[in-house]
């Protein structure tokens, strides 16, 4: 019987063979939709041997729409001025893993198959790894083994499932967002002024990943604000009202300074490589000099380093990435509400109504909460005469719960942005790497009925008869009624495929997450319009 760790592990696993499996199939039998995108140009001297054909029609369905420039920066750089909208992290990491793939196999695959195969192998991983931290997350966040359980099995079939499996960075900017929102509720780890300094680290790998990235270092300013209100300044005052000698008053303030220094350092910490990434783009691009590109890259349309002609070179901040996604992608305010993008915005819709009416749900049943920013209401050691009693029948997600206050409001924000700025069919992938909201409500809301196997007196009369006890260990107790003893045996088999819902709310839930892996893998890799 596996644990409910290796539950996760072995299920995020299969979905991803899955994923890559049924890639390869519809890539084969289904003929590709010209969907009149950039197509990264192949190296005329590359030789192609049969392993190389092989790789292709393998993996052939992985490399389309973003997947083309992430392989193509991987493989070639940043040759043109578009690719910068692309950050650098994953496409290293995947070009350094296909160095030494190619070390080994270069006599038989050629660079672009090892750099395809190396996508892929890093996203089985860091997917593996982004479920893995999601459950320690989870469970802190939830106080719940059975729903922190049913969140990640929900995320090993998400709805953006193969954008985590494609060359796209989705996976590893995931982990890099969970672990920053995991190291941000840590409490025994290297500290200073009740800050987790590390945090910075996944915090500032998350945004040279993705460009929504920045947004996780306001996990790291509310929770050092946090720490200041609950706790810095509960204590000075305690102290203050307890000292006796006033010539040591102004040591009472030092707590404060010291975590101003801790956070600068954090902050600092995780803006260093953002900032290396952004002097990079402009001394390529804003500086006059030889592009030194073979003839097969630089006979194109694009812009090419060294031109210095771009107008985002002499802003009084030369960041690149707005400007691009505008020029080349015509994304701004309300500029994607068109006609025939409504079938866009029916693909988006599911994700959308979903997040906005629960985190909307918390906001108004939390109110007051909300207005205390998710802090304690008896911050000072005393409450106020008349404290606020929340309704005990509401079924709101996260009731009277301030621990969830700031991944709803990062949820809200993200939201709200993809709404009124990005292509309406990004939202599904960028909103389910970027935030643990959607796996938490649906878990909360998604009912699994009981099965034969699942029932407490079967269970261990199970176990005894296995010889462990008269009790199931504790810790396998709660996932055990949940899954039953049957799929607690099984590598791959959860709930989410292997049980029927008892009501109508499961079920849609249920058919969208599954609905949306199997569709979206068929559809992506045939270069047909997904999310």
């Amino acid at each position: 019987m596996y644990s409910p760790r290796q539950k996760i592990l072995w299920f995020a696993f299969s979905t991803r063979i899955l994923l890559i499996f049924l890639q390869a199939i519809s890539n084969l039998i289904i003929p590709d939709h010209n969907a009149n995108v950039f197509i990264s140009p192949e190296d005329p001297n590359l030789r192609k041997s049969n392993a190389d054909v092989i790789i292709d029609k393998l993996l052939g369905g992985m490399k389309r729409w973003d997947a083309q420039y992430f392989i193509h920066i991987a493989q070639f750089g940043y040759t043109y001025e578009n690719c910068l909208a692309f950050f650098p992290l994953f496409p290293l990491l995947v070009r350094y893993f296909a160095y030494g793939l190619n070390s080994v196999f270069g006599t038989v695959l050629n660079f672009h198959s090892n750099l395809l195969i190396s996508a892929t192998i890093l996203n089985i991983i860091f997917f593996i790894k982004s479920a893995d931290v999601l459950h320690r997350l989870s469970l802190r966040i939830l106080r719940s083994e059975c729903r922190a359980y049913k969140s990640v099995i929900l995320y090993c079939v998400n709805p953006a499932s193969i954008f985590f499996s494609a060359p796209y960075s989705e996976s590893l900017f995931a982990w890099m967002s969970f672990y920053t929102m995991f190291k941000c509720t840590e409490s025994e780890t290297l500290r200073f002024a009740n800050i987790d300094i590390m945090s910075g680290l996944p915090a500032g790998f998350s945004m040279i990943t993705r460009s929504n990235g920045s947004v996780n270092l306001g996990f790291i300013f509310y929770a050092t604000f946090k720490n200041v209100i609950e706790r810095t300044i509960p204590e000075i005052i305690y102290k203050y009202r307890t000292l006796k000698h006033k010539i040591i008053l102004p040591f009472l303030l030092l707590p404060l300074f010291t975590t101003l220094v801790s956070v600068f350092l954090t902050v600092t910490i995780a803006l260093l490589p953002f900032l290396l990434v952004q002097t990079y783009n402009y001394l390529k691009y804003c500086v006059h000099n030889d592009h030194n590109l073979p003839e097969f890259l630089s006979t194109t349309e694009y812009v090419l380093p060294g031109s210095a002609e771009s107008p985002w070179c002499n802003s009084t901040l030369p960041l690149s990435y707005s400007y691009i996604q505008s020029h080349y992608w015509n994304v701004g305010f309300f500029k994607y509400y068109k006609l025939k993008q409504i079938p866009n915005f029916i693909l988006a819709a599911p994700i959308i109504v979903l997040v906005m009416y629960h985190c909307l749900s918390y906001v108004i049943c939390n109110i007051r909460l909300c207005f205390r920013l998710g802090l304690r209401s008896n911050i000072i050691g005393y409450s106020n005469k008349m404290p606020y009693r929340p309704k005990q029948y509401s079924k709101c997600f996260g009731a009277n719960d301030p621990i969830v206050f700031v991944y709803i409001v990062h949820m809200l924000f993200l939201c709200v942005f993809c709404i009124m700025f990005v292509h309406i069919q990004v939202t599904t992938r960028l909103l389910a790497s970027a935030s643990p909201i959607l796996y938490w409500i649906c878990s909360t809301k998604m009912n699994v009925g009981p099965t034969p196997t699942s029932d407490q007196n079967t269970i261990n009369e199970h176990f005894r008869r296995i010889g462990i006890g008269k009790r199931i260990p504790s810790h396998h107790l709660a996932i055990a009624n949940l899954e039953g003893v049957d799929n607690m045996y099984s590598k791959w088999k959860t709930f989410i495929i292997s049980r029927k819902m008892p009501d109508l709310q499961s079920r849609m839930i249920q058919y969208y997450f599954i609905g949306y892996y199997f569709i979206g893998t068929v559809l992506f890799s045939n270069f047909y319009p997904w999310t």
